[in-house]
């Protein structure tokens, strides 16, 4: 591939073998039936990938079962992840990697309500963001069973806010 010149280094050729590769295992996915395009074919691989992994968590004695496989799966994820921004730089620590994460997902959750229409610009979205929030936590109220209407649910999170906001105070001193 390099002597050919569609690759420019040997790492560069490894790739687009690999990317062949992978293309050809699709194909061969929709070939047999198992899947009707190479994107269906593609969910399929990651579907399977991922089951093989878990699998491979509960054979080793790292989980007990499949649903702790995939919360430890997904604990090492983050932890790679978080570990990724402080090695670039762009955290000086883990619980400031973890901020980053953060805002960088909340923020691409805010551009996703941009792009779908919902919203025309990112500040009108965190708008929506915060109403759809409260109108979620004051449903969670009411079928918690703390409030029978949403308007009671409303009155009790501004109950709850304003003690909690009294008891900050109390706690620095202030008061």
């Amino acid at each position: 591939l390099v002597d050919s010149g569609e690759a420019a280094t040997l790492e560069e050729a490894q790739q687009v073998l690999s990317r062949s590769g992978h293309q050809a295992a699709l194909q061969g996915v929709v070939e047999r039936g198992d899947a009707a395009t190479l994107e269906e074919a593609q969910v399929l691989h990651s579907q399977r990938g991922r089951a093989a992994a878990l699998q491979k968590l509960v054979d080793s004695g790292d989980a007990a079962t499949l649903e702790e496989a995939s919360k430890l799966a997904g604990q090492r994820a983050l932890a790679a992840s978080l570990q990724k921004l402080v090695d670039s730089g762009e955290a000086a620590t883990l619980e400031e990697a973890q901020q980053v994460l953060s805002r960088s997902g909340h923020q691409a959750a805010l551009q996703g309500v941009v792009e779908r229409g919902d919203a025309a610009t990112l500040e009108e979205a965190q708008v929506l963001h915060s109403q759809r929030g409260r109108a979620a936590a004051l449903q969670k109220l009411v079928d918690s069973g703390d409030a029978a209407t949403l308007e009671e649910a409303s009155k009790l999170a501004g109950q709850r806010a304003l003690a909690a906001s009294l008891q900050k105070l109390v706690d620095s001193g202030e008061a």
